[in-house]
């Protein structure tokens, strides 16, 4: 089983997709099931309780493998979304569970209004790690094939920031493999219209992240995929036995935060003292608790 997550404006166009043909719904909290339109209307009635919040329609796809379709049926599906609310503290709130027949996975669109009965926002923070943790859990406790990652996705039916991000992905996963070092991959993901983008800690120049950058749309690599992080691509890449090749990398870089040039091979070679110094990389994470960590730990990359 594996989770998408989604936040938007409008209740009226995430439920008339859900109930489209060949849809069926399997648990419905605090909603009129009359119509699509009655639906939303009492969405929209509840999000009036806070009307500051711009995206308060909450919208998650669980998908399972093909392999586990004997296993499923409604209450099983049911059981397991119902779980995986409950580890993203997703509770007292406007709930609509329609399970999906027109692919050859099973899946089933939760769509829940981010305001709670109480008027309260319903936190997103670090939502995407929890649902990463959520689905590994239970994928263990049901039994479910746990994803193979992004592998198996069809690419032939995605379209917009999932169709780039995957290309991204391609691209940059095939350029580590080609790559011995940050130049070579450099050069690889660039010829293949992919940039890179270092990110660094505000008001510092500690390096925080890593971004690509294709079509004009940037993507945090994290975002696109964890394996895309700047800690495990400069592990993958075993850059302390590439040290002097990174010194070689010329190109400028712009940070989101600090808005400036910065030049790839200073930031690397730096970076590079600071690992024989102190050689382990730790991945990027959203969670805080590794951010915590690091500080204690005083570990930074600098230039």
């Amino acid at each position: 089983m594996i989770a998408k997550i989604i936040e938007g404006r409008s209740f009226g166009g995430c439920v008339g997709y859900a109930l489209k043909k060949d849809s069926e719904i399997i648990h419905v909290n605090g909603l009129r099931t009359d119509s699509a339109k009655i639906i939303t209307q009492d969405f929209n009635f509840q999000r009036m309780l806070n009307p500051r919040l711009g995206k308060a329609v909450g919208h998650i796809i669980l998908s399972w493998n093909t392999e586990d379709k004997n296993k499923l049926n409604n209450d099983i599906m049911l059981s397991a979304a119902k779980r995986y609310l409950s580890k993203l503290d997703i509770r007292d709130t406007q709930c609509l569970m329609v399970r999906h027949h027109d692919r050859q996975h099973d899946h089933i669109h939760i769509i829940f209004n981010r305001v709670n009965d109480h008027g309260k926002t319903i936190s997103n923070s670090n939502q995407r790690y929890k649902s990463f943790k959520a689905c590994k859990e239970l994928n263990a406790l049901y039994g479910f094939k746990q994803s193979e990652g992004k592998r198996n996705v069809n690419r032939g039916r995605l379209k917009g920031n999932d169709l780039t991000k995957y290309q991204i992905y391609d691209t940059v996963k095939a350029g580590i493999r080609h790559s011995k070092n940050w130049k070579e991959l450099q050069n690889y993901i660039r010829y293949r219209g992919v940039e890179m983008q270092f990110k660094y800690r505000s008001g510092t120049d500690e390096v925080q992240g890593i971004s690509f950058i294709k079509d004009e749309q940037t993507f945090r690599g994290s975002a696109i995929d964890r394996s895309l992080s700047f800690g495990q691509i400069d592990k993958a890449l075993n850059s302390i036995d590439n040290s002097i090749e990174l010194n070689q990398i010329t190109g400028s870089y712009v940070s989101k935060d600090h808005s400036i040039d910065r030049n790839i091979g200073e930031t690397l070679g730096h970076i590079t003292s600071a690992l024989f110094s102190n050689p382990e990389i730790t991945p990027e994470q959203d969670d805080p608790l590794i951010k915590k960590r690091k500080k204690k730990e005083n570990y930074g990359l600098k230039r």
